[in-house]
């Protein structure tokens, strides 16, 4: 009890906080944890485009501008030293950005909604190019110096009042900044710029900081690696709408500084449509909506190299915002996770010239680095509010391990696999349901049904971490009529009202005779790619196969009017199975006289066909009514092969002829003929060869028991 009664003579505890590492150390982490790359300009397209531009350029400014190094009296010199990377959007800074810029390790946009910059490293990256980064925007320039002391690293200074500030030599300002991007001694006199200027003098020798020293040839592999995805970084953006990269290497250059070395932007045919849908979505995207929200346009880009047109691309993009009303239980608990504070908001984009080589991507409004973890093997690109893995450079799913031991609780990795499922597979759904649409709105055109069959995920292809999407969206699909027939003038079907129709494996001009025997008996044709057989597992389904089409030859005579070629292919086909009873009863049996009779597998035909050389024909004049009309090649061998098997009594009696003429005999020429036939294989009646005997006696003058003695 004593001890529970406060004396005077009771020591105080001490309390103090955690021991921080110098800046400087602090930064080399952050610049080891990510690479050197391309991802540094995306920090700088995540700002622009939080700050609402909808230009941004990037100029590589290879001017010596001021040479003179620092000193007491001129501290600032080394913040205008060239070369450098100049970087400009239209936008400027508001309050909150000016704060944020300061921050290390955390953000004020880590839990802003609509912030692109909460996904990617922040821009503390840009020291991996230099140590003194200079920010101007609306009225102010801040300049960033990690080698001073903690309280004296950021320095903010008003634009009007530049030449008051004691130790600022306001003419270095000018050298550095004068004719870039519309700066020039108004600007300063006016105290104000219109949008944001970034500069970043080249680290050009070692520092505390980094060993990294950039560069013309640093410089240009982070434009490569810009170029190598700008074609699609502004299509999931909000507010972007052309990215420039330029270059100045006149070191006498005063005005109107960089020249246009490579640009993308939205094209003007498409641009207003593409505002008003992003305006949309960026309105309801920070709001909890009860209902879906969703829109689609289609945004052409325009790339240009050097100053000439490299490409046009045609995209339909579509976006979704899931209200809570058609979430899940599951999606919603996560959607209210303050930890997580990411929203059910996922796009796609298809390529409309839809390229054999086309690999989809994965986007967090900026496509993540192109590597192969990235590639989701979808069709489309895939955009959404994706937990990223600590780098930010890929999207969080389970390991192996975690896999194998269902121990993938990590309520990010729950959030990535309910987006998929739930909010991906309706945006996809609804995205080919419109695609369908638009397809009968431009009269079935043909390659609009391809690109809806294109658009079709490949399941052989896709990552396994996407195959999550497969189920939900052949679930979503199974009535709805996206499969494509010429039938009645051409209309959508549901799988269930389709014949499906694969090519053969056998000559092309099959599958023109199959698709014309499918017409004219008014089938619903469906001609259906293997990876749209596969990905919505149609096995089972109506499907054109031998029997199918035999079963379809039977029902009218239609196929009678069919050409001699096209005949010829439906006997190719039928027996392509190696059933040869499906031709029981068709006439597809062609004769010498042009005529086709049915082929009749119980011997109650009122003649017999014989099969002979086209070379020997003239010896049986007058027959041509009982001889089999030449056949090509294949199709010959599988009569050959029926005959030989003895599966098959078709044609009773299968005869070569021989002709010898034999000089010199009583001075007559003297014909001996002999025959072979394959008595072991088939049933053949000896009223048979006692025809053919009396056939050959008529033609050769010879004794009919002496023949058939001899060909015994």
């Amino acid at each position: 009890m004593a001890d529970d009664v406060d004396t005077e003579s009771d020591d105080e505890i001490e309390c103090s906080g955690m021991i921080q590492p110098p800046l400087i150390k602090q930064l080399q982490t952050i610049l080891s944890e990510y690479p050197d790359d391309g991802q540094i300009l995306k920090e700088l397209i995540q700002n622009a485009e939080d700050a609402g531009a909808s230009e941004m350029k990037i100029l590589y400014d290879d001017r010596p501008a001021v040479q003179e190094p620092s000193t007491k009296r001129a501290p600032f010199r080394k913040y205008f030293k060239g070369p450098a990377l100049v970087v400009y959007n239209n936008a400027e800074f508001i309050e909150a950005d000016w704060t944020g810029i300061k921050m290390l390790y955390s953000s004020i946009k880590e839990f802003d909604k609509t912030k692109v910059g909460r996904f990617g490293l922040g821009f503390k990256s840009v020291f991996h190019i230099t140590d003194h980064p200079v920010i101007i925007s609306g009225d102010q320039l801040l300049v960033l110096d990690p080698h001073q002391d903690s309280s004296k690293v950021c320095q903010t200074m008003k634009l009007k009042k530049l030449h008051r500030y004691k130790k600022m030599k306001v003419e270095d300002c000018l050298k550095a900044f004068s004719g870039v991007f519309g700066f020039d001694q108004n600007t300063l006199e006016c105290g104000h710029f219109n949008g944001t200027i970034f500069r970043f003098p080249l680290r050009q020798e070692e520092t505390e900081l980094s060993d990294n020293i950039y560069d013309k040839s640093k410089v240009d592999d982070l434009f490569m690696s810009f170029k190598d995805e700008a074609p699609v970084s502004l299509l999931f953006l909000k507010c972007l709408e052309s990215i420039t990269l330029l270059r100045e290497e006149n070191a006498y250059r005063t005005i109107d500084i960089g020249e246009v070395h490579y640009s993308v932007k939205i094209d003007g045919t498409t641009i207003e449509a593409v505002r008003s849908a992003r305006n949309i979505m960026k309105s309801h995207i920070q709001v909890d909506l009860q209902s879906d929200i969703e829109n689609s346009y289609f945004m052409t880009i325009c790339v240009k190299d050097h100053g000439c047109d490299v490409m046009s691309i045609s995209w339909k993009v579509m976006n979704l915002f899931q209200g809570r009303s058609s979430m899940s239980s599951h999606l919603q608990k996560l959607s209210n996770d303050d930890s997580l504070s990411y929203s059910p908001y996922v796009s796609v984009a298809m390529d409309m010239d839809c390229p054999t080589n086309f690999q989809g991507h994965v986007f967090c409004f900026l496509p993540l680095p192109l590597t192969e973890e990235n590639l989701s093997g979808l069709p489309i690109h895939v955009n959404g509010f994706f937990a990223l893995n600590q780098s930010r450079r890929f999207v969080k799913w389970p390991t192996t391990d975690q896999i194998r031991n269902h121990t993938h609780t990590d309520k990010s990795i729950q959030w990535n696999q309910a987006l998929v499922i739930e909010v991906l597979s309706e945006v996809y759904y609804t995205f080919l349901r419109e695609l369908v649409k638009e397809s009968s709105n431009n009269e079935n055109d043909k390659a609009h049904v391809a690109t809806v069959s294109r658009c079709i995920p490949n399941v052989n292809e896709i990552d396994e971490h996407w195959k999550i999407l497969i189920l939900p969206l052949k679930e979503k699909l199974e009535h709805s009529p996206i499969f494509f027939t010429t039938n009645e003038g051409g209309k959508w079907i549901t799988k269930e009202q389709a014949v499906f129709f694969r090519q053969t494996k056998i000559a092309n001009q099959v599958d023109t005779t199959l698709r014309r025997i499918l017409e004219m008996y008014c089938q619903n044709t469906v001609e259906v790619e293997e990876h749209v057989w596969d990905t919505l597992q149609l096995q089972g389904k109506p499907e054109v196969t031998p029997d199918f089409i035999n079963r379809l030859l039977r029902t009218s005579d239609a196929y009678l009017n069919c050409s001699d070629d096209e005949k010829i292919n439906l006997l190719r086909y039928l027996l392509s199975a190696g059933q040869y009873n499906a031709l029981d009863d068709l006439a597809l049996l062609p004769l010498r006289n042009g005529t086709y009779i049915k082929f009749d597998r119980d011997n109650t035909s009122s003649c017999e066909i014989y099969m002979v050389p086209n070379s020997k024909i003239e010896l049986l004049v007058g027959m041509e009514d009982r001889i089999l009309s030449p056949l090509p090649k294949d199709v010959q061998d599988i009569f050959v092969t029926i005959v030989e098997e003895g599966d098959w009594q078709y044609l009773y009696i299968y005869i070569y002829v021989y002709v010898l003429c034999l000089a010199n005999y009583a001075r007559m020429p003297q014909m001996i003929i002999g025959s072979e036939y394959y008595c072991q294989m088939i049933s053949i009646r000896w009223e048979s060869i006692l025809m053919a005997s009396q056939i050959f006696a008529v033609l050769v003058r010879v004794n009919i028991i002496s023949l058939i003695l001899r060909i015994l």
